[in-house]
């Protein structure tokens, strides 16, 4: 097999209606893009398309005319609606062709004499002219290899360990013997919590310009902004050492709201924080219905600092278990600066922790007022030196978001708190 020194560009081709109207999460693409740039080959374009054959053979071709790898998933099954082979065929001007052996290795899958097997296995067995077949150990769609001049397509079922199967056999050896000096491409995710996304790219502004190696970007999962840096080299130790200035920069740059990378947590960051400093901690919660307790009670280590929680959801169990006032609840409300203050100070007493955090707040989707709408949330942290409490405005009325967002800001409250680093504005 000839090889090539240059980087491949890749294109992912993800195929079937049950993806393209959402019935179904395209976990195919996001981990073939994964295991791709572990092998150095960039994917440069995502398609999904539905069972329309016009539409997959268009898809192919424009593919084809941009990428020098296409790997798609899905279409290969026995069922009419099943037409990525033949749109291969005709994105490429070539017949379909029988293939016998695809036969041979369905009857030996399905453990069936071929005769037995229907018109719609029949039709798996007529693939593009030129295909090369990659075995199927794990179902009876095969994989193919469809070269197409210096272009190759790659088809693979869509079902997820088949689709894994097949990479891992076929293409991924593909790519190693093809690309043998291809460049190493590395990530690392650095986690943020407190700034919103657009404040984080104000921060990290000069690092994100187009065509910048390393590459500099960020998503967003609930109140957690990371920024993902890319480098590319021609070895691990070199993608390495290009990156360690951009994330020692974008770890500046966030400050005191980094608090981890990769597969760190919140949770654990603020365990790690509490145990450092030798801290023990209370929580009472409202709205997050014990969300907080649950996160950091699932960190390994977390009992030489969690005391106790309590979830005072009820005003009278705001006022029987964290010792709230009856007129604070009267003339304030359950959610206010006030409650939060005193259900923060109560817990701390009740279990003589160190620090303790309060949660209140209305998570909707209904039980807003214009003075206090959906969303409107504060946190509470009382230590032996004083009682704070924030307030927090949280967009939208999606409830599990509002307490989600709710709990990882509690969560960074505390982690400050225990590292003295300095107060949220």
């Amino acid at each position: 097999m000839s090889t090539t020194t240059s980087s491949p560009k890749a294109e992912l081709l993800s195929i079937g209606d049950e993806i393209l109207f959402g019935d179904i999460v395209d976990t195919n693409a996001a981990w073939l893009a994964q295991e791709l740039r572990a092998l150095g080959v960039s994917v440069s374009h995502k398609q999904t398309v539905g069972d329309e054959l016009s539409d997959i053979v268009a898809a192919f071709k424009l593919a084809l005319s941009r990428s020098d790898l296409v790997l798609a998933t899905g279409g290969l099954g026995p069922t009419d609606d099943d037409l990525t082979l033949q749109a291969v065929a005709e994105a490429l001007g070539v017949a379909l062709e029988w293939r016998e052996e695809v036969m041979d290795q369905m009857a030996e899958r399905l453990k069936r004499p071929k005769d037995q097997l229907g018109g719609g296995n029949r039709k798996q067995a007529n693939i593009p002219q030129g295909s090369i077949i990659l075995r199927n150990h794990w179902g009876t769609a095969p994989g193919l290899r469809v070269p197409s001049g210096e272009r190759q397509i790659f088809l693979m079922p869509g079902v997820p360990r088949e689709m894994k199967g097949l990479f891992e056999t076929y293409v991924a050896a593909y790519m190693r013997e093809t690309y043998p000096a291809r460049d190493v491409i590395l990530k690392t995710y650095l986690h943020s919590v407190g700034l919103g996304e657009s404040l984080v790219g104000d921060r990290i502004k000069a690092l994100m310009q187009p065509g910048r190696n390393p590459d500099v970007g960020t998503r967003v999962a609930q109140s957690i902004v990371s920024v993902r840096v890319v480098g590319r080299a021609a070895s691990e130790e070199a993608a390495r050492e290009l990156m360690a200035p951009t994330v020692a920069q974008v770890q500046e740059a966030l400050g005191a709201f980094y608090f981890g990378r990769d597969d760190d947590s919140l949770a654990e960051a603020t365990v790690q924080a509490l145990v450092s400093r030798g801290l023990t901690l209370a929580v009472a919660e409202s709205c997050t219905a014990g969300q907080i307790s649950a996160a950091l009670g699932g960190i390994p280590g977390v009992s030489a600092t969690l005391l106790e929680g309590s979830v005072a959801y009820s005003n009278e169990a705001k006022m029987r278990s964290c010792g709230v006032k009856a007129e604070t609840m009267a003339a304030y409300g359950a959610v206010s600066e006030q409650t939060a203050k005193e259900l923060a100070e109560g817990i701390r007493r009740r279990a003589n922790a160190d620090l303790a955090v309060s949660v209140t707040g209305i998570a909707g989707p209904d039980g807003g007022t214009p003075e206090k709408p959906v969303g409107l949330v504060w946190i509470g942290l009382a230590t032996a030196n004083g009682v704070t409490a924030e307030q927090k405005m949280m967009a939208g009325n999606e409830r599990n978001v509002i307490r989600a967002r709710s709990t990882m800001l509690a969560m960074d409250l505390i982690r400050r708190e225990a590292l003295k680093l300095p107060a949220r504005k």
